[in-house]
């Protein structure tokens, strides 16, 4: 193992909401990591299951946990998290998700190998309630990344590994976005630093039926999409290598919108 400076710290952040089910799940897949510098911020949005007894069974002084009084939301959770995180880099996980064993480990090696490079991913395989596996996401990324990024989000939150000082330089998560603010603040690291997948399965990504996304508004989905395109449009982010995939993507954006529009009337 070879590092540029001492052994940094890495914060891992948790954001949870009646995660009984999995909250153990994703917390031991923290405890299991190679690397151990580590400290894991556990943001409990005001759980109505049993989610609070079961992170509070954790004792440890490397485990922060922050029991909310009330549902704030996701986004306010995790920038809550972000506040109280010391380390120098931060990684994210959902808590219905969990990470192999040497997530960290390769994720803060690439970081402190390449201080060009800002935000690292991974693959993950997709599994279901019961842990089997449904299917592997694989990538292709390596030559278009960079000009499919600014019209897709390719970047699985809980395989995501970032540096800290990025939320001071560009702010926290962004409140007028509510299912894609992980997606916009990604894109503001993209304007000013590398990102690199890793080519490795390293995080596990679960499809259920009581994820928040799922639970989310189809509208407000589709309308954030529209505003990331804009967004990416309006920053010099299109260009000749993805103006196809940009107006492809609009188009179908603006046609699933009006469907929904006129279903809802």
């Amino acid at each position: 193992m070879h590092f540029t400076r001492n052994k940094p710290k890495v914060s891992i952040v948790i954001v949870c909401y009646n995660s009984e089910k999995y909250i153990k799940i994703a917390i031991e897949s923290v405890r299991g990591q190679k690397y151990k510098n580590w400290e894991l911020i556990i943001v409990n949005d005001c759980s109505r299951d049993a989610t609070q007894k079961i992170i509070e069974r954790y004792k440890s002084k490397k485990i922060k946990i922050i029991n909310l009084k009330r549902n704030v939301g996701a986004y306010k959770a995790t920038n809550l998290a972000f506040k109280k995180a010391r380390g120098q880099y931060i990684a994210i996980l959902d808590s219905d998700d969990y990470s192999h064993p040497k997530r960290i480990l390769s994720q803060l090696l690439e970081l402190e190998n390449d201080y060009n490079i800002g935000l690292v991913f991974t693959k993950y395989k997709i599994v279901n309630e019961h842990n089997k596996l449904k299917k592997n996401q694989e990538f292709k990324l390596k030559k278009d990344f960079d000009s499919r990024f600014p019209c897709e989000n390719l970047i699985c939150n809980s395989s995501a590994m970032f540096r800290r000082k990025f939320i001071k330089q560009l702010g926290f998560y962004n409140k007028s976005y509510f299912y894609s603010y992980d997606y916009y603040f990604y894109l503001k690291i993209f304007m000013v630093s590398k990102i690199k997948l890793i080519n490795k399965f390293y995080t596990y990504y679960r499809i259920h039926e009581n994820q928040r996304t799922i639970k989310m508004k189809e509208k407000i989905i589709i309308q954030e999409n529209i505003r990331h395109l804009i967004w990416s449009l309006n920053n010099g982010l299109i260009n000749v290598s993805n103006i196809f995939l940009f107006t492809r993507k609009f188009i179908i954006f603006l046609v699933k919108l009006l469907f929904v529009v006129l279903e809802s009337k």
